[in-house]
């Protein structure tokens, strides 16, 4: 039988080569998500070696913990006194902003130098080491992004640290003057990517400089230790470790080998990557359930059509177990084969996204050389292998059904099954209804507890699978009413393809499942990801009814006033005093803003309540009759609830009179266009931040939060459409399949019609009206059950931030889907209606024994 199956191959080749299809495609897409991880995780693995690379031993900190340089800092002199020791230097990091004569404003990676030369894992290009505490070396492909050059001045800006008076009653801090500081860069250096912090700009400076502007706000990544020529390693790690034990970090710090540090960080900071893999194995689960069903319903096709020859193997001879295997052989090579070609085809598309994330992305994605696992290769090909054993159950089942008295049928018979499989349908219609119970629960009982999220999603995904369990009950009766409604005006083609989809309601159950699937969770990413964004969007704006705000230590002149007004997109912009919240509210210490009612209607958002004099504007949902606040002052002061805005309270001046609110205790207040749109906000974040001459950091208000978000989910939208559409795919090409290998089961009809005067165009017709009647169906249904669970999934994720439920969806982004699925159903038919074109009334009527 196993040359039997070989044969239907070589013969049938055709019939095979789509199922081939979908089946390299969902293993080549579960090898390239492990090629990628692999490849990342050796280039992260590189990346960390590099930063150690002429290091006898380091010392890191534990899993979970971040210490400053200023704690480490004693630990140095002890450690480098050891025995064997020869130097000990401190590798740390600080994130700060940093402005020049050639760029505004930008972001940097900050480090100070090795105290060893030997220990430098950077090439210097031009220029010198940095020897004076504000000398700076800068990164080549930073210089090069910025217009920075040996010479330039950078200004950053640094935290306000406490200067030591002996006094611990009145500490005295630097003042504004001494929030930035000026470095002079004396060098340009190759530095490669922070694995850490992919993209980001990078510089170097000295320990002395690092530890007196920056160490209270960096963090350790290790102590590098240089051993000398006749040192023991081992010993000396653990004279390291007494070092550490015996000192106020306890705990924190951990002498470690090279070889084991690199492993350790590795492992720590693959934890991104370990997400999105999963999130990338995930799509690809689900294009793989989407080509089980795609390939079991063609198998059924397939053995639905060789009928009279399977009865015919059965008169020969052949028996029940013969003929199950040999389905399910014809399935495994088909498996085979095609996995073998999904995976060498995994291969390219990996090299090449590699190439275009060198090229395109080159800081994001720090590539070092395409990782090809073996294992990546044998779980594709294993994965398609068993889809299609998976795949091939029902049809082999249906084969070893057929008796020998079919044999003698004189024409062919497109077989139906006319029992009903009852557990079946009270399972699916069961899972229906637990589904939509859950949501209904979730939806009403989730302002009682956040773990309601798991619940609706449950939920969801309970109706998906009572729907794939119980299509073949649910789907048919669309399809006829759709097909009744819309098909049939078209005329007799309209009509014979609705009759022939209901010919034989699983298959077309199936086949649009399959596509079902894949809209559905297209459409409930779309509407969930775009109403998360204009829910969260208004919910931030009723909590805190300020686009933009900047907190100063000082005044603004109305000439700088002047200048944040003119950036483009600002509509107005205010000066308000400041004052202190005593307590939280709601797990968070709200800002108080001290206003005149009239300047106050130009900027706040239309949220925010009108302001009471001698009260402070507090929501709702504040239970207290006073807050407390303080200036030079402390005291309690009454309140007036109205309105949602719990990150921001508002007063009047008589208020900050009374608690003496400092003249220097100021703040921006910015209210942007109505039009402004969502991509400009980073530009005028920035614009903000260079006329008041503060750090873009120091820039908030509910804008600026609201385009962060925005972006993220932007990106993330982008990036679930694009996986799922290889599961769309998948579908489309099932949808294919079955309308091709129905040209081939209804050959003698087909040619009958065209006997009794059928037109070629008219039958051409007929099967691309078929295909778009399935493929825009199961379409529709998508669209629908996904603009629903979208819906759901918006109020359960965004109830504790919003009271409102703003549901957005893109009308032209659901007419494209829907005009998609319509034109693939038209393509899909091509190939079907040209084969049946070709064959004339004739040949087809032609009894085949």
């Amino acid at each position: 039988m196993i040359a039997v199956a070989l044969a239907q191959i070589r013969i049938h080749w055709a019939r095979f080569l789509a199922i081939g299809l979908g089946i390299a495609l969902a293993a080549g897409f579960v090898a390239t998500t492990l090629i990628i991880n692999s490849s990342l995780q050796n280039s992260l693995e590189n990346a960390v070696g590099r930063s150690f690379s002429h290091a006898d031993l380091t010392v890191i900190p534990g899993k979970d913990v971040f210490v400053g340089g200023d704690e480490v800092a004693p630990l140095l002199g002890p450690m480098s006194d050891i025995d064997g020791v020869h130097t000990a230097s401190l590798s740390a990091r600080t994130l700060t902003t940093g402005r020049g004569t050639s760029f505004s404003e930008s972001s940097f990676a900050l480090s100070p130098v090795p105290a060893d030369a030997h220990l430098d894992s950077f090439d210097l290009v031009s220029g010198q080491r940095p020897n004076a505490p504000t000398d700076l070396v800068l990164d080549a492909s930073t210089a090069e992004d910025l217009g920075a050059a040996i010479g330039d001045e950078i200004r950053f800006t640094v935290d306000s640290v406490p200067v030591e008076t002996g006094d611990d009653d009145t500490p005295i801090y630097r003042g504004p003057s001494h929030s930035s500081v000026t470095f002079t860069v004396v060098g340009l250096a190759e530095m490669g990517e922070d694995p850490a912090l992919p993209g980001a700009n990078r510089a170097l400076t000295t320990a002395s400089g690092y530890q007196e502007y920056f160490a209270q706000q960096g963090d350790v990544i290790a102590i590098q230790i240089a051993l000398d020529e006749d040192a023991n390693a081992a010993e000396v790690r653990e004279r390291l470790q007494s070092v550490i034990d015996s000192s106020d970090l306890d705990g924190s710090l951990d002498a470690l080998t090279v070889d084991d540090a690199v492993d350790v960080k590795t492992d720590r900071l693959s934890g991104g990557n370990s997400v999105i893999t999963a999130l990338l194995l995930g799509f690809a689960g689900i294009s793989v359930v989407v080509a089980i069903l795609v390939v079991s319903n063609t198998f059924s096709v397939i053995v639905a059509g060789r009928r009279r020859e399977l009865a015919l193997l059965r008169c020969l001879g052949a028996s029940r177990g013969q003929m199950y295997g040999s389905v399910v052989a014809e399935g495994l090579f088909v498996g085979l084969l095609g996995s073998v070609f999904g995976v060498l085809a995994g291969i390219g598309v990996s090299r090449g996204l590699m190439l275009a994330a060198v090229r395109y992305w080159p800081e994001e994605f720090p590539y070092d050389t395409l990782t090809v696992p073996v294992s990546a290769l044998l779980t594709g090909i294993g994965v398609g292998a068993l889809l299609t054993i998976l795949a091939t159950i029902r049809p082999a089942r249906s084969a070893i059904a057929v008796t020998p008295l079919e044999a003698l049928q004189p024409f062919d018979v497109s077989f139906t099954p006319s029992t009903r499989n009852r557990p079946r349908q009270i399972i699916g219609f069961g899972c229906i209804a637990v589904g939509v119970g859950l949501v209904i629960a979730s939806l009403y009982a989730v302002s009682g507890g956040q773990e309601w999220i798991i619940g609706g999603a449950l939920g969801g995904g309970l109706l998906v699978t009572g729907l794939v369990i119980s299509s073949s009950q649910i789907i048919p009766p669309i399809v006829g009413w759709i097909g009744e409604v819309l098909f049939s005006p078209w005329g007799l083609p309209g009509q014979l393809a609705t009759l022939n989809t209901l010919r034989n309601p699983r298959r077309t159950a199936t086949t649009a499942t399959a596509l079902i699937i894949g809209v559905t969770l297209v459409a409930t990413i779309l509407v969930g990801g775009m109403s998360t964004k204009a829910t969260l969007g208004h919910g931030l704006d009723q909590r805190y009814p300020v686009d933009v705000s900047v907190p100063l230590s000082g005044i603004v002149d109305d000439d700088t006033l002047a200048q944040v007004r003119e950036i483009p997109g600002v509509a107005h912009a205010v000066t308000a005093h400041r004052a202190e919240a005593v307590e939280d509210f709601k797990g968070e210490r709200p800002e108080i803003y001290v206003i005149d009612p009239e300047t106050a209607s130009t900027v706040l958002g239309d949220s925010a309540a009108d302001l009471v004099p001698g009260r402070v504007v507090v929501p709702e949902d504040y239970s207290d009759a006073t807050v407390r606040i303080k200036g030079l002052n402390e005291m309690n002061v009454p309140v007036h609830r109205e309105g949602l805005s719990s990150l921001a309270f508002f007063t009047t001046p008589e208020v900050g009179n009374s608690i003496g609110v400092s003249a220097t205790s100021t703040s921006v207040l910015v209210r942007l266009d109505e039009d402004v749109d969502v991509d400009e906000i980073d530009r005028i974040q920035q614009s903000v931040a260079e006329a008041l001459d503060v750090s873009s950091d120091e820039v908030g208000g509910s804008a600026v939060a609201r385009g962060v978000y925005s972006e993220l989910i932007d990106v993330m939208l982008a990036g679930a459409v694009g996986l799922l559409f290889v599961s769309v795919l998948i579908a489309l090409i099932g949808v294919s399949n079955t309308v091709s290998l129905s040209v081939i089961e209804r050959r003698r009809e087909n040619a009958l019609m065209r006997a009794l005067g059928l037109s070629i165009a008219q039958l051409r017709s007929l099967l691309a009206l078929e295909a778009v009647l399935i493929s825009s169906v199961a379409a529709l249904v998508g669209l629908i059950l996904g603009t629903g669970l979208g819906i759901v999934g918006t109020r359960l994720l965004t109830y504790g931030y919003s009271t409102d439920l703003i549901v957005d969806f893109s009308v032209p982004a659901f007419l494209g889907i829907l005009g998609v699925a319509i034109v693939a159903g038209i393509l899909s038919a091509l190939a079907p209606a040209r084969r049946a074109a070709r064959l004339s009334p004739v040949e087809g009527l032609k009894l085949d024994f």
